[in-house]
Protein backbone atom coordinates (compact mmCIF):
# COMPACT_ATOMS: atom_id res chain seq x y z
CA UNK A 1 0.00 0.00 0.00
CA UNK A 2 1.12 3.37 -1.14
CA UNK A 3 0.75 6.46 1.10
CA UNK A 4 -1.59 9.58 -0.32
CA UNK A 5 -0.69 12.87 0.23
CA UNK A 6 -4.67 14.60 -0.42
CA UNK A 7 -2.61 18.15 -0.21
CA UNK A 8 -0.51 17.76 -3.00
CA UNK A 9 -3.14 15.91 -5.04
CA UNK A 10 -5.71 18.56 -4.54
CA UNK A 11 -3.70 21.97 -4.57
CA UNK A 12 -0.98 22.67 -6.91
CA UNK A 13 -0.24 26.27 -5.92
CA UNK A 14 -1.23 26.46 -1.72
CA UNK A 15 -1.04 30.69 -2.00
CA UNK A 16 -3.56 30.90 -4.28
CA UNK A 17 -5.65 28.12 -3.20
CA UNK A 18 -8.87 28.83 -0.51
CA UNK A 19 -11.09 25.85 1.00
CA UNK A 20 -14.90 26.96 1.39
CA UNK A 21 -17.68 25.64 2.61
CA UNK A 22 -20.72 25.03 0.16
CA UNK A 23 -24.06 26.65 2.05
CA UNK A 24 -27.49 25.61 0.11
CA UNK A 25 -28.50 22.99 -2.27
CA UNK A 26 -28.43 25.11 -5.61
CA UNK A 27 -25.15 23.41 -7.34
CA UNK A 28 -26.68 19.52 -6.01
CA UNK A 29 -27.16 18.54 -9.77
CA UNK A 30 -23.05 19.34 -10.01
CA UNK A 31 -22.45 16.78 -7.08
CA UNK A 32 -21.91 19.94 -4.56
CA UNK A 33 -23.68 19.16 -1.54
CA UNK A 34 -24.55 21.47 1.06
CA UNK A 35 -21.32 21.27 3.64
CA UNK A 36 -18.87 20.12 1.01
CA UNK A 37 -15.56 21.85 0.70
CA UNK A 38 -14.98 23.40 -2.88
CA UNK A 39 -11.13 23.93 -3.76
CA UNK A 40 -10.71 27.03 -4.95
CA UNK A 41 -7.92 28.45 -7.16
CA UNK A 42 -8.08 32.25 -6.67
CA UNK A 43 -7.69 34.24 -9.72
CA UNK A 44 -7.33 31.33 -12.04
CA UNK A 45 -9.27 32.02 -15.98
CA UNK A 46 -12.41 30.87 -16.30
CA UNK A 47 -14.78 29.94 -19.10
CA UNK A 48 -18.22 29.18 -19.49
CA UNK A 49 -19.17 25.74 -18.55
CA UNK A 50 -16.70 26.20 -15.50
CA UNK A 51 -17.73 26.17 -11.88
CA UNK A 52 -16.52 29.38 -10.21
CA UNK A 53 -16.82 31.16 -6.59
CA UNK A 54 -18.24 34.45 -8.25
CA UNK A 55 -19.03 37.63 -6.22
CA UNK A 56 -22.13 39.33 -7.33
CA UNK A 57 -24.05 42.72 -6.38
CA UNK A 58 -21.34 42.09 -3.62
CA UNK A 59 -22.63 38.53 -2.42
CA UNK A 60 -20.47 35.44 -2.95
CA UNK A 61 -21.74 32.64 -4.69
CA UNK A 62 -20.81 29.25 -6.04
CA UNK A 63 -22.08 28.70 -10.02
CA UNK A 64 -22.14 27.72 -13.37
CA UNK A 65 -20.11 30.75 -15.37
CA UNK A 66 -22.87 31.35 -18.18
CA UNK A 67 -22.18 33.77 -21.78
CA UNK A 68 -24.91 34.67 -23.76
CA UNK A 69 -25.35 37.72 -26.22
CA UNK A 70 -26.03 39.83 -23.24
CA UNK A 71 -22.96 38.79 -21.53
CA UNK A 72 -21.59 36.34 -18.79
CA UNK A 73 -24.52 35.38 -16.12
CA UNK A 74 -24.39 32.66 -13.68
CA UNK A 75 -26.00 29.43 -13.74
CA UNK A 76 -27.62 27.16 -10.98
CA UNK A 77 -26.91 23.09 -11.09
CA UNK A 78 -30.03 23.28 -9.47
CA UNK A 79 -33.25 23.46 -12.30
CA UNK A 80 -35.20 25.04 -8.74
CA UNK A 81 -32.74 27.87 -8.91
CA UNK A 82 -33.50 30.41 -11.54
CA UNK A 83 -30.25 31.72 -13.34
CA UNK A 84 -28.74 34.60 -11.55
CA UNK A 85 -27.87 37.40 -13.85
CA UNK A 86 -26.15 40.95 -11.98
CA UNK A 87 -27.58 43.81 -11.47
CA UNK A 88 -24.39 45.49 -11.13
CA UNK A 89 -20.84 44.14 -10.91
CA UNK A 90 -19.81 40.17 -11.73
CA UNK A 91 -16.32 39.37 -10.42
CA UNK A 92 -15.10 35.88 -11.30
CA UNK A 93 -13.15 35.40 -7.72
CA UNK A 94 -11.85 31.88 -8.34
CA UNK A 95 -12.48 28.62 -10.73
CA UNK A 96 -13.48 25.65 -8.49
CA UNK A 97 -11.10 22.63 -9.13
CA UNK A 98 -11.74 20.20 -6.53
CA UNK A 99 -14.35 19.34 -4.05
CA UNK A 100 -14.29 17.01 -1.11
CA UNK A 101 -16.91 15.67 1.89
CA UNK A 102 -16.56 14.64 5.41
CA UNK A 103 -19.22 12.38 6.65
Amino acid sequence: VQGFNIDAHLIDNPSRTVLLTVKGDSMVDAGLMPGDTVIVKKGAPAKPGDIVVAIVDSEFTVKYLTQDGQGFFLKPGNKAYAPIRPQDHLEVYGLVVGCFRKY
